[in-house]
This record gives C-alpha cells, sequence and structure tokens, in this order.
C-alpha cells in the first residue's frame, strides 16, 4: 500500500494535468465551430452600431424603399447623376477600422471602393482614417466631397 500511496503522490501532478489536457480537448472539439466563427462574431459586435429597435426598423424601411425605387426592368436608380447623388440616401457607418467602415458607403454605391474614399478625402484635406461610425443621411444633390467630409466631421 506504501508503494501505491508514493506512486500517487509522485505522479499526481501529472495525472491532474493529464485530466485537465483531456478535458480541454473534449471542449474543444465539442465547440469548434463557434470557436472558429468567433472571428466574424467578433467582427459584426464591434463593427455595428448599437441601434434602437426604431432605428432598426427605419432601417428596414429604407430598405424596402430602395427596393422599390427600381425601373420597370428591375435595375436600380442610378445613385448619381452629373457628380451629384439622385436621392436622399441614409447609411449606418459600422464602427472598428476604416476599410470596415467605408465598405457600408462602397456597398450603397457612393464609392467605388477603399482607394476612391482615400482619394476624395485626400482632396478634401481629411484622412480617410478619421471616418465615424454613425448613421447618416446624405441629401439629394450631395458630392462625394460633400459625403467625405460628413463622414470623417
Amino acid at each position: 500500500m506504501k508503494r501505491f500511496q508514493d506512486f500517487f503522490y509522485d505522479k499526481n501532478d501529472i495525472i491532474i494535468a493529464l485530466l485537465i489536457l483531456c478535458i480541454a480537448g473534449l471542449i474543444i472539439m465539442w465547440r469548434i465551430e463557434v470557436i472558429m466563427d468567433y472571428p466574424q462574431t467578433l467582427a459584426k459586435e464591434t463593427g455595428t452600431v448599437q441601434t434602437t429597435e426604431d432605428a432598426a426598423v427605419d432601417t428596414d424601411k429604407a430598405t424596402e424603399e430602395a427596393d422599390a425605387d427600381t425601373t420597370d426592368d428591375d435595375t436600380p436608380d442610378q445613385v448619381w447623376m452629373a457628380g451629384e447623388l439622385t436621392h436622399d440616401i441614409t447609411i449606418s457607418i459600422a464602427g472598428g477600422s476604416a476599410m470596415v467602415a467605408v465598405d457600408g458607403l462602397v456597398s450603397a454605391g457612393l464609392f467605388d471602393s477603399y482607394d476612391d474614399f482615400a482619394e476624395v478625402c485626400k482632396a478634401a484635406g481629411r484622412s480617410p482614417e478619421d471616418i465615424k461610425a454613425n448613421t447618416f443621411t446624405f441629401e439629394k444633390g450631395s458630392t462625394q466631397t460633400d459625403i467625405a467630409k460628413q463622414v470623417t466631421d
């Protein structure tokens, strides 16, 4: 019995460490999907503006209105005409990096790319990294320079 106690006391730390590793491995295998999705989840959480339910509904209404503003051949109305907006646009710009924030402007058709936004900002004497996370309404007749100034104030 003494030999068993000596063996147990001598190897106790190693046995507990192996037991902890086995449990951790099982938990990781069980939750691997959630672990792998975490970067996307984190980006969504940090890249969105916290809004009230009313604001979220207004955004949905704006999306429905934008979808309704199509011509008979199902092509969307032009966003730009002669360098000016053809209609009012409301956009929620996500927080996070400047590139993530500009994606909202690009997806709305206000800029072609992050580089396009950066060029307009530099021409206006602004830094593209100063873009703010917020909900903005750009009025009909606004130019890209007006938009860049508004989002970087």
